[in-house]
């Protein structure tokens, strides 16, 4: 029978074992600041840290750098920038970091293949609408969102489950961007098809 001194130092060991991968999973610190300081830039920047601490955003979150500006459209470069929209629903939200992070894998880690993705996507789903409210307005960036969207989803899934998820993805398609949004609900298997061609992943 082990002394009760050494099961002392190995319960010990294991609980610092365990709070050790606990830390690692942690979402990494966001440096969240406020355009112009509102009220509800602030109360915005609340919910993205309060999310961070409820979810583990650690494999989603490519840039620790965030601004949240009143007025301004959502978009990822230079600055990963977030509007006040979505104060009310916290899955709608998550998504809106998911998307803009999502950029961010296409830009740091695939920017060789990128030329290449944008044809082969092309060729997989040729003829996509991309006026503004189907797609962004410009051919190759309504292209590469078919890519954004998609891991968007795959986040949303991973965070909040599938059905959350889908209901993410469902709503944001009668919203805005409605043939890529169409184009990731109908045509998964192949679009992930494409993503997996060049590692495309979170």
């Amino acid at each position: 029978m082990p002394k009760r001194k050494d099961m002392k130092k190995v319960l010990i060991v294991i609980a610092v074992a365990l709070a050790s991968s606990r830390t690692l999973a942690q979402t990494p610190k966001l440096n969240i600041k406020t355009r112009h300081g509102l009220p509800m830039e602030e109360q915005r920047k609340e919910q993205m840290e309060r999310l961070a601490r409820q979810y583990d955003l650690k494999k989603f979150t490519i840039t620790r750098d965030i601004m949240i500006e009143r007025g301004a459209m959502n978009h990822s470069y230079p600055l990963l920038t977030l509007n006040l929209r979505f104060l009310d629903n916290d899955d709608l939200a998550l998504s809106a970091y998911a998307h803009e992070q999502g950029h961010w894998v296409l830009m740091e880690r695939h920017r060789a293949d990128n030329p290449a993705l944008f044809q082969d996507l092309q060729r997989a789903f040729p003829n996509m609408e991309i006026q503004v409210l189907q797609g962004d307005g410009e051919l190759r960036s309504s292209y590469f969102h078919i890519a954004v969207c998609m891991l968007e989803w795959q986040a949303m899934e991973d965070l909040v489950g599938p059905e959350r998820a889908r209901k993410v993805i469902e709503w944001k398609q009668g919203d805005h961007y409605k043939s890529i949004y169409s184009t990731v609900l109908g045509r998964r298997e192949q679009v992930e098809a494409v993503l997996n061609r060049y590692g495309v992943k979170w």
